[in-house]
């Protein structure tokens, strides 16, 4: 009888060791990828940046950070036309049949809107939809009560401005209310009918009925959201994405924009709820076989600018994606200049007790998006004046 009790007492002894130890591993902080090189610059070894590090970088910066780099031949600069949309096929694609329950929204008299003559927008009563025809920014909205907000806000989380990103909500699981091959289907045949030269294949984020409140504007607005996929469409030239997502800058009194190429929906059951785009460009090549800065100098000057910037608090670097940025000199610029960017996505926040453990205090952080230059290390614009005022 001893001998089973030392046995039960060593038994419970070593099960309250391997909890505890359990629990320390639990608690301490995981780096993933924290001692990868970053300091390459020959594209031929760009296939070697790693997608993801988790580690904290310096005293006061922390990196929970997707890297998006591609592999191309080379890297060169171009110029870019934008296409203006036919807005007859716009219609006849995104209403096909209802056309004469369409009304064209119009400015109220004696007021100046700010947009290109280029650019047009119709509603329908009936069904609550509507659709702005536009050369940089088009979109078309099934109904007026759902509480989606639009797929931009969906694609900026996948782009970085939010966090966290679109990947920490989306589930690998296919849908029981609609299949994944379906919503791709969906969006695939509204692309094709525009002619829209969407190359990389689609970003499909499955989002649960809980994670799609998460991620949308207004999730209990009207008849609400349901279940469905977030799905993105990017372009590139030269297998170089090209920015997904617009940015903004003063200068004088003109605020000049300039405009990513992509395309992102969102489809449920119900069908396509959400569809929203940016550019289209021909493009003309400049220059060819342009260096390359390293991953490991952005960071290094990223952290340092953060450091002067926000002197007492904590930054979290989020996104970092090399990509062809659009370059605009003038307000509504039909030619633009598309040239190599690191495109840098950061959060600050005023906190102490910042950790491993704990960077989702980072969401309600302040954003600064840094555009580099990515064949000189030159900052093109700091922060975004329409989203991250600095």
């Amino acid at each position: 009888m001893k001998q089973f009790l030392s046995s039960v007492c060593l038994l419970l002894a070593a099960c309250i060791l391997l909890i505890g130890c359990s629990e320390q591993k639990q608690q301490e902080p995981t780096e993933i990828n924290a001692d990868a090189q970053l300091d390459y610059t020959d594209v031929a070894d760009f296939s070697n940046y790693p997608d993801y590090i988790r580690k904290q970088y310096d005293n006061r910066t922390f990196l929970d950070m997707e890297v998006a780099v591609p592999t191309p031949k080379q890297f060169n600069t171009y110029t870019a036309t934008l296409r203006i949309p036919d807005t007859q096929l716009w219609l006849d694609t995104f209403y096909p049949n209802n056309q004469n329950e369409l009304k064209k929204i119009e400015a109220p008299e004696g007021v100046i809107t700010a947009q290109p003559d280029t650019d047009v927008g119709y509603t329908n009563s009936k069904t609550g939809s509507g659709i702005k025809i536009s050369r940089e920014l088009p979109a078309y909205g099934s109904s007026d009560n759902e509480g989606y907000g639009g797929s931009y806000g969906f694609l900026m989380r996948a782009n970085g401005a939010l966090y966290p990103p679109m990947s920490k909500y989306a589930s690998d699981q296919e849908l029981k209310s609609i299949s994944k091959e379906e919503a791709v289907e969906q969006v695939n045949n509204i692309n094709e009918k525009l002619g829209l030269s969407v190359d990389q294949p689609p970003e499909v984020y499955t989002l649960s009925y809980e994670n799609m409140r998460k991620v949308a504007a207004f999730p209990g607005y009207g008849s609400g959201v349901k279940e469905g996929y977030f799905i993105v469409y990017r372009c590139s030239l030269d297998n170089v994405p090209i920015f997904a997502d617009y940015h903004a800058k003063v200068e004088v009194e003109d605020l000049i924009a300039g405009y990513g190429s992509a395309v992102s929906a969102i489809v449920t059951k119900d069908g396509l709820r959400q569809w929203d785009a940016l550019a289209f460009y021909d493009t003309q090549l400049q220059q060819e076989n342009v260096s390359i800065i390293s991953l490991q100098t952005v960071l290094d000057s990223v952290s340092q600018r953060l450091a002067k910037a926000f002197e007492d608090r904590k930054s979290l670097i989020n996104r970092a994606e090399l990509c062809y940025f659009p370059i605009a000199d003038q307000q509504y610029d039909l030619e633009v200049t598309l040239q190599p960017v690191w495109v840098v996505d950061t959060f600050s926040i005023a906190s102490d007790d910042i950790s491993l453990e704990n960077l989702e205090k980072f969401s309600k952080g302040q954003h600064v998006r840094y555009f580099i230059d990515a064949t000189t290390g030159n900052y093109i614009i700091t922060g975004d004046v329409t989203r991250d005022p600095v």
